[in-house]
């Protein structure tokens, strides 16, 4: 049997009793899957996975993606992507977002394997975008439901984010070459989640450029609103990494953000991304 732990009051629970490496009931995965809808955030300690196993539990949510930039994969498994972290290269996620937004059908889910952490420091914050769509004045959520917000690989991946830019140039990537092929995204500032039916807040710090259909001046405000409300302390889990950590988060209700406050020690994270739907 597996036990169910929330992990803060925000958001987020961690399963015990659950080794992932070996064969589970149908049943188990039954339980895991409605915690993950219940919870948004699951996490997973010592847990001991090849790239393989770590792809299987994956699947258990649904088809893995295979991301744009093979050449950052582990070797023979180009669905799993590397983030490593070190002297050399810095590390550039510490912005508020949501997986991947400037797609079209952006990530349901990221299942992220901690395979060498630092010391201290490294941590995600997870922030819970139900609650924080809760707790807005109803005038508010008058409003942003009825708005819509372009979403822009450009914005993430370029000028605005040389750390991102630095990232991929020394693992031999052009982003303006793969720019060149991304087109602006409309999505729905504010999101039904497919399964659960609830709302949520869908605002991405890192890749949304604007409100459609609001002044500049309007659109700015709104922004700047949303990038401050959804930091509230009571909507957040901070995950404090350990080596064999494995944690899910559901892109739909969720945001994070990584701390970049371990330069110069190492952090290597093995990243697959689940296929997901339109946001609507």
């Amino acid at each position: 049997m597996i036990d169910i732990r929330p992990v803060s009051s925000a958001v987020g629970a961690e399963i015990i009793g659950l080794d992932i490496s070996r064969p589970q009931s149908k049943g188990t995965w039954q339980e895991v899957l409605e915690a993950f809808h219940r919870h948004s955030v699951l996490v997973f300690r010592k847990q001991n996975l090849t790239t393989e196993q770590q792809k299987k539990f994956a699947e258990k949510f649904g088809p893995v993606m295979i991301p744009p930039f093979k050449s950052i994969t582990v070797a023979g498994h180009p669905e799993c992507l590397i983030l490593h972290n070190d002297a050399t290269t810095p590390a550039f996620a510490d912005k508020w977002h949501t997986d991947s937004s400037g797609w079209l059908r952006p990530p349901l889910g990221t299942v992220l394997y901690a395979c060498i952490v630092p010391k201290l420091g490294g941590d995600t914050l997870f922030s819970n975008m139900h609650l924080a769509y809760a707790q807005l004045s109803p005038p508010i959520r008058t409003l942003l439901d009825g708005l819509n917000a372009v979403h822009d690989d450009r914005k993430s991946y370029g000028l605005d984010f040389p750390k991102v830019r630095d990232y991929l140039r020394k693992r031999g990537i052009d982003p303006d070459s793969y720019l060149s092929s991304t087109e602006p995204v409309l999505h729905p500032v504010v999101r039904t989640h497919p399964v659960t039916g609830r709302k949520a807040l869908y605002h991405s710090t890192a890749f949304v450029t604007h409100i459609e259909d609001l002044t500049q001046p309007e659109s700015k405000a709104v922004l700047a609103f949303l990038d401050q409300h959804i930091q509230a302390n009571e909507f957040i889990y901070r995950h404090q990494w350990r080596k064999g950590d494995l944690v899910i988060w559901d892109n739909r209700s969720v945001q994070h953000y990584a701390v970049a406050d371990y330069f110069p020690e190492e952090r290597l994270m093995h990243r697959l991304n689940i296929e997901g739907d339109r946001p609507v």
